[in-house]
């Protein structure tokens, strides 16, 4: 990807979360949509040091916004991420290159950032990158829930972000979350691993057999209202693969999914997950009536 191009992917990033908080971001908010957005190309999420030009570490105490972003954002980050990866071969840029082509952008006149401009940041690096093996594919989790815990499995990895499966059953102790008899939920969800990582949930199993009750490459889902040029998202809304193809989708599937109840989400952050498992469970539920 040449630098012409890669220059104008972030300015559209830039732009694009500037649309939705109204107003340009922070180097902090900047950096944190490819944090939360790099769990799908990198062995952990990247977590990135700023040091300014007068050789103190970058801080900013104020709340960050991106929390508050849809997740088109993340999805053009994921995309940003995945076209660099392709231009090396099939194997991601690597996290100190990441940082330097994040460097030159931040430092550039065009980005001008909420809180710093152009030449104010001397360096940018990756704390701790690496250092947590990330779930596999067929690992099982256990999330916790009010007192309980749910069993989640991870299905797959790609474009869109860290695939999972959910498990219908409230297990009472960690111990307890054994899922080869729970009913599996539906549709599964695109997340991250970052509360693995920073422990919050906690690998307790593998059990690749337990794949077979999800879908192998997880669709996510587009709103009929949708206007993108060259797609037609038909009545009641349709279904995108991590590979790009688009089917329609019919009213019942719109509606077991959440797009007609407008309950549906495209990926959730890991915490936010965890807050919604118990509406996931009862809306699939309700849906298999």
């Amino acid at each position: 990807m040449s630098g012409e191009r890669v220059n104008a992917k972030l300015m559209a990033i830039l732009l694009e979360f500037s649309d939705t908080a109204g107003g340009r971001p922070s180097l902090k908010e900047f950096l944190e949509l490819f944090q939360w957005s790099s769990e799908a190309i990198y062995s952990a999420p990247l977590e990135f040091e700023a040091t300014l030009a007068d050789g103190t570490v970058y801080s900013d105490p104020a709340e960050s916004r991106v929390s508050e972003m849809g997740d088109s954002v993340f999805t053009d980050v994921a995309d940003f991420l995945a076209g660099l990866s392709d231009e090396e071969g099939g194997g991601p840029v690597s996290p100190n290159d990441l940082a330097n082509i994040l460097l030159e952008f931040v430092n550039s006149e065009a980005a001008n950032l909420a809180d710093v401009s152009g030449g104010d940041v001397s360096r940018l690096s990756i704390a701790g990158a690496g250092r947590v093996a990330r779930p596999k594919v067929g690992d099982i989790l256990a999330v916790p829930a009010d007192g309980a815990w749910y069993a989640v499995i991870v299905v797959a990895r790609n474009r869109f972000g860290v695939a999972l499966g959910i498990f219908g059953e409230r297990f009472r102790s960690l111990d307890a979350v054994h899922p080869e008899r729970s009913s599996a939920c539906r549709f599964p969800v695109y997340s991250d691993d970052t509360e693995v990582v920073n422990g919050s949930w906690r690998v307790v199993g593998r059990d690749e057999g337990l794949l077979s009750a999800f879908p192998a490459e997880p669709e996510i889902y587009h709103l009929p209202s949708l206007t993108f040029p060259g797609f037609d998202f038909g009545e009641f809304g349709a279904a995108e693969s991590p590979s790009g193809a688009v089917r329609l989708i019919d009213g019942t599937e719109a509606s077991a999914v959440g797009i007609s109840t407008g309950s549906y989400r495209q990926a959730f952050t890991g915490k936010f997950l965890q807050q919604s498992l118990d509406d996931l469970v009862k809306h699939w539920r309700q849906s298999e009536l």
